[in-house]
């Protein structure tokens, strides 16, 4: 899966968003403010490059459902899982069939070179004719192959929903960053026209002889890094929108979409209780048990090819020399068995049984290292849920309550613009980085969902219990 690193504001971006913020409006420490609020579908981004109907992305982030019902349908990696269960199961009716019997056909006593003629016959009255039928008969062989057949085909079941589930996680993930650098450009272009208005009104106080030209230089510095910030967060939007159509399959419209529901759809209740009982059910580890399991049976069978398989057949035969005392009409009954001595499946067996080991190690290695990751992730969202909570809670409102009575007192010149601008860069510094912490909660969020297996309740299909 792709990562998603979290990105931060440019250090270059704060001055000149708080100085535009502080002649406009405040700024809200909310974060459904107007800057994070759903963009109109005039306005969403779509992927450019693009054609055919756009993926909805607040409709696909609300209802799950609809995401899974999405991906069968256009997701060409999800139909090529389904062919592969469609091929298990045809293995299956395959190893089911008996060995095909055999039809035999015989014409003998055919007269070479001189010909006795003192019996009086011909040629064609020496000939016999015979017809006859034979059919292999496999012993054991037969149950291991089918059960071997059955378990690549369960196999081949939880890799495709294994295949399903990690899409879904990789388009929740994309089509949230398309959200989240969606409501990001909104901040930076909010700030970029506010910025601009203070470098427009410093200029005219500046031709007043109210600023210096010091000021004034500032201030139009950090709203060419503020444009440069857009530019850089816009071309992030386009990277993001193609890989977002890169799993959907087609363009992506991130009208109406909002983190918040981005949070819904990968937060929820993460049972902690027995982390391994949780992965252990994880499609990918089933796959690798039934494929252990199938390995197993496959060494069986071919084992037991050191047990013969007999040929048995029944023939009739035409004799037409009968001058000769020879029976006209007889039956045949025949037997055949094979000498297993150099080869009886010994090294087949021995591949089977170490491909059995492979599986068994790579299980036992991934569950181990998906409970690491599990903890891993559970104490980083513990420590993010907790920070956000501090920002929200804390920071924010404190912040909010410094600009607004910083602003005050520049607009009564008690203090000087210098203070003011940090007082607003502190407070949209924070506002940014709450945005940049509910993303990162999301994430860690999406992949415990990934590591814990939670997202195999869309499928609608409750998994088997191995056998």
């Amino acid at each position: 899966m792709r990562s998603l690193p979290v990105p931060f504001l440019s250090r270059a971006l704060f001055p000149a968003f708080v100085v535009g913020a502080c002649v406009l409006t405040p700024i809200e420490a909310r974060a459904d403010s107007p800057a994070l609020r759903p963009v109109v579908a005039a306005d969403a981004p779509s992927s450019p490059s693009a054609t055919g109907p756009a993926a909805p992305i607040a409709t696909l982030l609300a209802d799950p459902s609809a995401l899974v019902v999405w991906l069968r349908r256009m997701n060409p990696d999800v139909r090529a899982a389904a062919a592969r269960v469609e091929q298990a199961d045809a293995q299956v009716g395959g190893s089911r069939a008996w060995q095909n019997p055999t039809l035999d056909l015989g014409l003998n006593n055919v007269s070479v070179g001189r010909f006795n003629r003192s019996a009086g016959v011909s040629r064609a009255d020496t000939l016999s004719y015979s017809v006859g039928v034979s059919q292999t008969i496999e012993l054991g062989k037969r149950g291991p192959r089918v059960e071997a057949a059955k378990l690549r085909r369960e196999a081949s079941s939880e890799e495709y929903r294994g295949t399903l589930l990690g899409l879904v996680s990789d388009a929740r993930a994309a089509m949230t960053r398309v959200t989240y650098l969606d409501a990001r450009q909104h901040i930076l272009e909010d700030g970029l026209a506010s910025a601009q208005s203070m470098v427009d009104l410093t200029k005219i106080r500046l031709d007043r002889g109210d600023v210096s030209g010091v000021d004034h230089s500032r201030l139009v510095l950090d709203a060419n890094r503020v444009e440069r910030d857009v530019s850089d967060n816009r071309s992030d939007l386009e990277d993001a929108l193609a890989d977002c159509e890169a799993i959907l399959f087609a363009p992506c419209n991130a009208a109406a979409a909002t983190l918040d529901s981005a949070e819904k759809s990968a937060g929820g209740q993460f049972v902690t209780d027995d982390l391994n009982a949780a992965i252990a059910s994880r499609p990918d580890l089933r796959a690798l048990r039934f494929g252990q399991q199938a390995a197993v049976a496959e060494a069986t069978m071919h084992r037991r090819s050191a047990i013969p398989d007999p040929t048995l057949g029944v023939s009739f035969t035409r004799d037409y020399y009968e001058a000769a005392g020879a029976q006209p009409y007889t039956l045949g009954v025949s037997a055949s068995i094979p000498l297993p001595l150099f080869d009886h499946g010994q090294y087949q067996a021995r591949e089977a049984d170490k491909r059995a080991e492979e599986l068994s190690a790579q299980l036992q290695s991934t569950q181990r290292h998906a409970a690491s990751d599990a903890r891993s992730l559970l104490i980083r969202r513990r420590v993010l849920q907790s920070k956000l909570e501090n920002l929200q809670r804390a920071a924010l409102p404190r912040s909010k309550e410094v600009v607004d009575s910083t602003t005050v007192a520049y607009q009564r010149g008690q203090i000087s613009l210098t203070d003011l601008l940090i007082a607003r860069r502190e407070h949209a510094s924070l506002l940014l980085e709450e945005a940049d912490t509910r993303f990162a909660l999301f994430s860690v969020e999406n992949d415990l969902r990934r590591v814990l297996g939670i997202d195999q309740i869309l499928l609608g299909q409750k998994p088997k219990e191995d056998s």
